[in-house]
């Protein structure tokens, strides 16, 4: 694929590196769910064409598409749901120049839960303090932009979208920050879930030391550079195992 430039090629590695992460550690639906990435044009996205297992998914064979659903690089197409969802968000939150949207176990148990929240009851849990927003309003399978345009609106400056009685959506600068805040969201509702089956109450966080922590936490992923490092050393387990990711 000559005609590919050398960071579209480093995009596509780690977005495909993204989906066997997904496979990795049970995040995803088989052929269900879709990651995309906004390309440097600002006007086109890569996306896992419709059909392939998160497995099969390899930096050569995602999509390239524009805003309207129209495939302009590749084999295939992309599901209805993954270009009625993404397009609009990528249209109308440029900032989200990735979106990871999954179904992962836990993080959308809690999205079945009336008044389903994350709670501050955890460190790990505090990372994520200011930066998530809830969509309730679930009305079946996204079968027009509307849907991707409601999301866009609810999810504002948040990084984490949940969607009641459906999944969950990272959005994110960047595709290790993306991958960062997918894993860890499903680990803190785990953990959350645990806490919630043993029937005894949480513990709450005083306010202020909810807001201490996420900072901190914040110098720790971004100044320290955990968010990279995770990224990176996900990646050298894939390629330990045989990197089919990259071809």
């Amino acid at each position: 694929m000559n005609h590919i430039n050398e960071i579209e090629w480093q995009l596509r590695n780690d977005l495909a590196a993204a989906f066997h992460l997904a496979v990795k550690y049970d995040l995803h639906e088989g052929i269900a769910n879709h990651f995309s990435a906004l390309l440097p044009d600002g006007q086109h996205f890569l996306v896992n064409p419709f059909g392939l297992h998160f497995s099969e998914i390899s930096a050569s064979n995602l999509i390239v598409c524009d805003f309207e659903g129209r495939v302009v690089r590749g084999e295939g197409e992309p599901s209805a749901s993954a270009h009625h969802i993404h397009a609009p968000v990528h249209r109308l939150v440029p900032r989200a120049r990735v979106l990871l949207h999954t179904h992962q176990p836990h993080a959308t148990a809690l999205t079945m839960i009336e008044g389903g929240r994350l709670e501050w009851s955890l460190q790990s849990t505090c990372r994520f303090y200011g930066r998530v927003a809830y969509d309730t309003d679930y009305d079946g399978l996204a079968s027009s932009d509307s849907v991707g345009e409601r999301m866009a609106r609810i999810i504002g400056d948040a990084e984490v979208l949940f969607l009641g009685s459906h999944g969950v959506m990272t959005a994110a600068p960047s595709i290790a920050q993306a991958f960062d805040d997918l894993y860890f969201l499903e680990r803190v509702a785990q953990t959350q879930l645990l806490a919630m089956a043993t029937g005894r109450p949480r513990v709450s966080l005083a306010p202020e030391l909810i807001r201490q922590v996420a900072d901190q936490m914040h110098h720790e992923r971004f100044v320290l550079g955990y968010i990279n490092r995770h990224f990176e050393a996900q990646k050298r387990l894939l390629d330990a195992s045989g990197g089919f990711y990259r071809h």
